[in-house]
C-alpha cells in the first residue's frame, strides 16, 4: 500500500533503507519515479528519441498486441479516446514497447518509466486532457465530450519538462526498493526483518484508483481484462466475497467498524470481505515487523447509506488480534481543500474530516 512513494521517498532521504509494495501498477510506477535515480543526460536522450520517433511512424503500421488483439481493450480505447489522441497515444505507446524489448530485462529502465508517468500525468486529470473523460484523477472519470483537439505531444512534453525539473531539482537518493505486490501475502519479505511500518489502509467504499488509473494503463501493456482482475482483488473495494466465518476475531472486527446491521443486507459481503483483508494485511505486518519495532497506520473512516463506519476501530482490533499492542491514537482535522469527497455540512459531515493515526508495537 505505497501509493505515490511519499513515505517511502521520506524515509530514503533521512537515510534509511525503504521496502514499498502495491497492487496498483501505476502507483507502482509512480513510486518508483519518485524514489529511483536517474541520469538525465540519458533521460532527455530518450525522451527526444520518443517524440522524434513517435510523430514519424505511420498509424496504419503500429501494432500494439494487447489492445489490437483484444476486442474489449481496443473498444475501451476508443470509448474514451478521441481518434487524434488515439493515434498519438497508440505511437508513443509503440516506442515505450520497442524501448521495453531492447532492454536486457524489460521494463527495468528508470528513464523509461519517468516517461510513462510524464504520459499518465496528461490523462489521469481532473479535467479533460488527452482522454474524453474528467476527473480520472478523483477515480470517478465521466465521458464529457465525444471529441477534442487536445495535443497529445505538447501535452507529453510539457509533462515531461515538469517531471524532469522535480527530479532535477529534488534528486531521489536511492536506497528504495518497490515492486507489484500485496500487503496481505509479502512473500519477498523474511520474518522480523523490518524495523517499522508505515502506510495508509483502505477504507469500506474507498476511492477505486484503479478506475481512473486503467485509463493510463491500457497503453503500457495491460487489458481491460488484467486490470478488472487487479481491481477486484484490492483492499477496499466494492467487490463482495462471502465468507462464512464466525470466529472470535473476525466477529470482534466487524462488530468494531460501528453499526453495520443498519445497512442493507447487500453491504454484508463487502464488510466480511473487508474484516478478513484487514485480518491479513495486520497478520503480515506483525508477521515482518522485528520485536519491539512499530506500526503506525493512518486511517481514514466511511460514511455508507448515512451510517458511520469506524475504520480505524476495525484496523485497530485487527491488528491487537494479530498480536501488536496498540500505544497511541489521535485523530488530525482534514481540511476541506484536501479533500477528494468534499461532505455536506452537518455532524456526520464533521466525523468525516478527520483521519487517525494508529501506533503499535510488536512486543
Amino acid at each position: 500500500m505505497a501509493g505515490s512513494g511519499t513515505v517511502l521517498r521520506q524515509a530514503t532521504d533521512l537515510g534509511l533503507q525503504a521496502i514499498g509494495f502495491d497492487v496498483d501498477p501505476l502507483a507502482v510506477l509512480i513510486a518508483g519515479v519518485w524514489t529511483t535515480p536517474v541520469d538525465l543526460v540519458k533521460l532527455d536522450s530518450l525522451f527526444e528519441r520518443t517524440l522524434r520517433e513517435a510523430k514519424a511512424l505511420v498509424p496504419e503500421e503500429i501494432v500494439l498486441p494487447w489492445i489490437d488483439l483484444d476486442p474489449e481493450t481496443a473498444r475501451f480505447t476508443e470509448y474514451w479516446f478521441d481518434i487524434r489522441q488515439r493515434k498519438a497515444l497508440r505511437a508513443i505507446a509503440y516506442v515505450f514497447q520497442s524501448i521495453d524489448t531492447e532492454q536486457s530485462d524489460a521494463g527495468s529502465c528508470a528513464e523509461l518509466n519517468v516517461l510513462r508517468v510524464s504520459l499518465s500525468r496528461i490523462i489521469i486529470t481532473k479535467e479533460m486532457c488527452a482522454s474524453l473523460a474528467r476527473d480520472t484523477s478523483h477515480s470517478r472519470p465521466h465521458k464529457v465530450s465525444e471529441n477534442s483537439d487536445y495535443d497529445v505531444f505538447v501535452g507529453f512534453e510539457r509533462s515531461y519538462r515538469i517531471l524532469r525539473k522535480k527530479l532535477q531539482d529534488f534528486p531521489p537518493p536511492g536506497n528504495a526498493t518497490v515492486h507489484l505486490g500485496d500487503a496481505r501475502s509479502l512473500t519477498d519479505i523474511d520474518d522480523s526483518s523490518v524495523d517499522a511500518v508505515l502506510t495508509s489502509p483502505p477504507y469500506l467504499n474507498a476511492i477505486d484508483y484503479l478506475r481512473g488509473h486503467r485509463l493510463a494503463l491500457v497503453w503500457f501493456g495491460l487489458t481491460c481484462s488484467e486490470i478488472r482482475t487487479i481491481r477486484a482483488e484490492s483492499i477496499g473495494t466494492e467487490r463482495g466475497l462471502k465468507i462464512p466465518l464466525e470466529d472470535r476475531a473476525f466477529v470482534e472486527i466487524k462488530k468494531a467498524a460501528g453499526d453495520v446491521g443498519a445497512l442493507p443486507s447487500s453491504y454484508d459481503r463487502m464488510i466480511d470481505r473487508y474484516v478478513v483483508d484487514l485480518i491479513g494485511m495486520t497478520a503480515e505486518t506483525t508477521r515482518v515487523l522485528r520485536p519491539g519495532s512499530m506500526a503506525t497506520f493512518v486511517v481514514g473512516n466511511s460514511c455508507l447509506k448515512g451510517v458511520f463506519i469506524s475504520n480505524a476501530n476495525s484496523v485497530a482490533c485487527a491488528a491487537t488480534y494479530s498480536g501488536l499492542r496498540e500505544l497511541e491514537r489521535f485523530d488530525r482535522e482534514l481540511p476541506a481543500r484536501n479533500r477528494y469527497l468534499p461532505l455536506s455540512n452537518g455532524a456526520l459531515s464533521k466525523r468525516m474530516r478527520t483521519e487517525t493515526i494508529l501506533s503499535f508495537i510488536k512486543e
